[in-house]
């Protein structure tokens, strides 16, 4: 992938000029951004990940590695009942989530040698959606997802119900550090990356709050705290 300063660069050389220097960066006198929750522990960090996600809506289920599955298990049957379509990670397959998943719902795992059309007619009528997330945000409760051949962003966009999977030592503390990793993975994103928090919602009409519009109406953080 080309860097920001090589894109530059090409242009500017088309255009017959120089390739400008980068500026020095800024020097600023409070870093607000980076000493929001400096210091804390991961589990002080968990700590404010879950009460944030339960003040946007989200519901928050906390297990460990082992019981995953069960745990995955009983939010399904908590969650609308329906089809499912699963995100292809190797968490998932390691732990063959597929497999449970089918005994009690119709499940798709989100073929990576099918066409878009075929993956995306699926979860347009699956009721959930479960996929694994890059990164969690502590500050706004927020995940961070990437897309890619076996994980489209209709996993989590289209279902009524979403499950995000997370790892309790991939929060960070707030978007700064969000974006600086998405920085130093700049040669190998994938096509999509979304900062996603809690269920969709807009308020644009009338102040009037109306969950579900944009995506899923409902979201569940399952955090696994030794991961």
């Amino acid at each position: 992938m080309m860097t920001t300063h090589e894109f530059i660069g090409t242009v500017s050389r088309a255009l017959g000029r120089s390739t400008p220097q980068a500026p020095a960066p800024l020097v600023y006198r409070h870093s607000v951004h980076t000493d929001v929750m400096r210091g804390l522990s991961q589990d002080a960090l968990a700590k404010e990940f879950v009460d944030y996600s339960r003040t946007i809506g989200a519901h928050v289920v906390e297990t460990t590695r082992s019981q995953l599955p069960a745990s995955l298990i009983q939010v399904v049957k908590d969650s609308p009942a329906g089809s499912i379509v699963v995100a292809d990670d190797p968490l998932l397959r390691e732990l063959g989530i597929v497999r449970l998943l089918r005994a009690i719902a119709p499940v798709q795992l989100w073929d990576v040698d099918g066409t878009p059309a075929e993956n995306i007619k699926f979860a347009e009528k699956a009721r959930i959606g479960i996929a694994v997330a890059r990164m969690a945000l502590a500050e706004s409760g927020t995940v961070l997802l990437f897309s890619h051949a076996g994980t489209g962003r209709s996993v989590t966009l289209l279902p009524e119900a979403t499950i995000y999977i997370i790892p309790q030592s991939l929060i960070r503390p707030r978007l700064t550090q969000g974006m600086a990793y998405v920085q130093e993975q700049q040669n190998d994103l994938p096509p999509c990356i979304n900062f996603v928090s809690g269920p969709s919602a807009t308020s644009d009409i009338e102040l009037v709050r109306v969950v579900g519009v944009h995506g899923p109406m409902h979201v569940v953080h399952m955090l696994v705290t030794d991961l």
